[in-house]
């Protein structure tokens, strides 16, 4: 992994880790009218940091170091999203904010 400039370079490869992502959808809390207890909204994004092939050994290593709090003792990095009332774009929001993370994650510290 190195560093040109600003910009990181990385082995991820997105491809792989959107494969190796799981989504897990609940009932959103909060308010929605007749439409929240009907419909699971609320995304859950789980992602197998150590198990993953589309990081290298070294940004596995990283992330643990950077997310530890964040994964659980399973190994597995949580994240949710329910801002929206479409389970679609709460989808998109995790995914989203799952790759900013990664990225954030592994970016040299300054």
């Amino acid at each position: 992994m190195g560093q040109l400039g600003d910009r990181i370079l990385t082995n991820m490869n997105i491809d792989i880790i959107s494969n190796e992502v799981d989504y897990k959808t609940s009932r959103s809390s909060g308010s929605g009218g007749q439409h929240v207890n009907k419909v699971e909204t609320k995304v859950e994004l789980l992602f197998q940091v150590m198990q993953s092939k589309g990081l290298s050994e070294q940004e596995k290593e990283l992330l643990k170091q950077n997310l530890g709090t964040r994964i659980n003792q399973e190994g597995f990095l949580q994240l949710t999203s329910q801002a929206s009332r479409s389970q679609l774009k709460n989808k998109e929001v995790v995914w989203r904010k799952f790759i900013k993370l990664l990225e954030q994650s592994l970016a040299p510290k300054r």
